[in-house]
């Protein structure tokens, strides 16, 4: 009976207005046998005040090869960009959990996190001042790619972007486009990958819409043309089931089924009032640069309430998981931890299909 009352008010939930996010994230608090075992970190945080966006000091970035710890440029790097409302252990633990899901699909390469002032309020007000936040990151991301190439030509750079670290991964590369000659930021960037991406989906136009410089807050020139230029591929994975990019169909009780269904609005969709990049293709709704590909990893995204192996559901409202089906967790892209050894994985979530869009791209 229990079980009941609580698929009931479950269904409840979601049927309330929401103005914000609707699915609070549970705090993913880190302990002392999660600590990272692959700390390769390039933080700007603490650079950005986290209650209104505003610079307090500017980035100091190492370069990528004083973060590893070499004086030989290692042919091949990765970097990999968190998403919003990360603090820096989480971000570690992510990065940590995408280098074993690569090292699991037999692609060894160094691997970068980037760690950004994400971790605002979680409200309306949070994901607003994130956004300019991750806005600004993308000035110092792309000088942190410039200054690799700088130091190792050859090398091909790899990017793994997750939900709002998009922004920060697209802000880039218009920084890149715009501060640089063709020349010098042709095909710069060998692949970027998008993982459930929190941005509109307009933004890859290769037009100038003005919703993408105008409508949207904080604006970012759409990013098509820049794409078009610096990035050689550039894969957006999405997903149209993910909790907090697509609009879900819930039942209303334990026993119904549909047409007694009820669908609420998506997280992304309730606060932007517009469809993101990371839930449904758009080929066929803007136009794409040459080098854009597409496709679905919703089946990749396993059923699995706790991607991090914490103890805790991913995601969670109202004290309940709100992950039940397929597809529903926004943080299994990067694998699952295993929950009996922590320094593996025993699901790599969607970094099979990145590492198999390398290994294409080599052959």
């Amino acid at each position: 009976m229990l079980q009941i009352f609580k698929m009931c008010a479950y269904s409840i939930i979601f049927l309330l207005p929401l103005s914000l996010l609707i699915i609070q994230l549970i705090d993913l608090s880190i302990e002392e046998s999660f600590a990272q075992s692959y700390p390769f970190i390039a933080s700007t945080r603490n650079s950005y005040d986290l209650y209104n966006g505003k610079i307090m000091q500017p980035p100091n970035l190492p370069s990528a090869l004083s973060i590893l710890n070499s004086n030989n440029c290692p042919g091949e790097l990765a970097v990999y960009v968190h998403g919003v409302w990360a603090t820096d252990e989480q971000a570690k633990e992510q990065t940590d959990r995408v280098y074993l899901s690569l090292i699991n699909n037999g692609y060894s390469i160094p691997l970068i996190g980037f760690s950004w002032d994400s971790n605002t309020a979680e409200n309306q007000s949070g994901w607003s001042i994130a956004k300019l936040i991750a806005n600004e990151n993308g000035q110092q991301f792309a000088e942190f790619i410039k200054s690799f190439k700088d130091e190792c030509a050859n090398d091909n750079i790899r990017i793994i972007a997750h939900s709002l670290g998009s922004r920060v991964t697209l802000s880039a590369i218009q920084s890149l486009y715009e501060s640089y000659s063709a020349p010098i930021v042709t095909d710069l960037i060998r692949s970027v990958h998008l993982l459930g991406a929190a941005i509109d989906d307009e933004q890859i136009s290769s037009d100038d819409l003005s919703e993408c410089n105008v409508i949207n807050s904080p604006p970012l020139k759409c990013s098509g043309e820049a794409v078009g230029l610096v990035v050689q591929n550039f894969y957006n994975l999405y997903n149209a089931e993910d909790n907090m990019l697509a609009p879900q169909i819930i039942p209303s009780c334990l026993w119904c089924s549909c047409p007694f269904c009820f669908t609420y609005e998506s997280s992304y969709h309730s606060a932007e009032n517009d469809d993101p990049l990371g839930a449904y293709p758009v080929k066929d709704i803007v136009n794409v640069p040459a080098n854009y590909y597409e496709y679905s990893v919703e089946d990749t995204i396993e059923l699995i309430d706790d991607a991090n192996a914490d103890g805790d559901c991913d995601l969670i409202y109202e004290d309940l998981c709100t992950i039940i089906y397929k597809g529903d967790n926004h943080f299994g892209y990067m694998g699952y931890r295993s929950v009996d050894n922590q320094a593996d994985v025993y699901n790599t979530g969607a970094i099979g299909f990145v590492t198999l869009d390398w290994i294409n791209e080599n052959s």
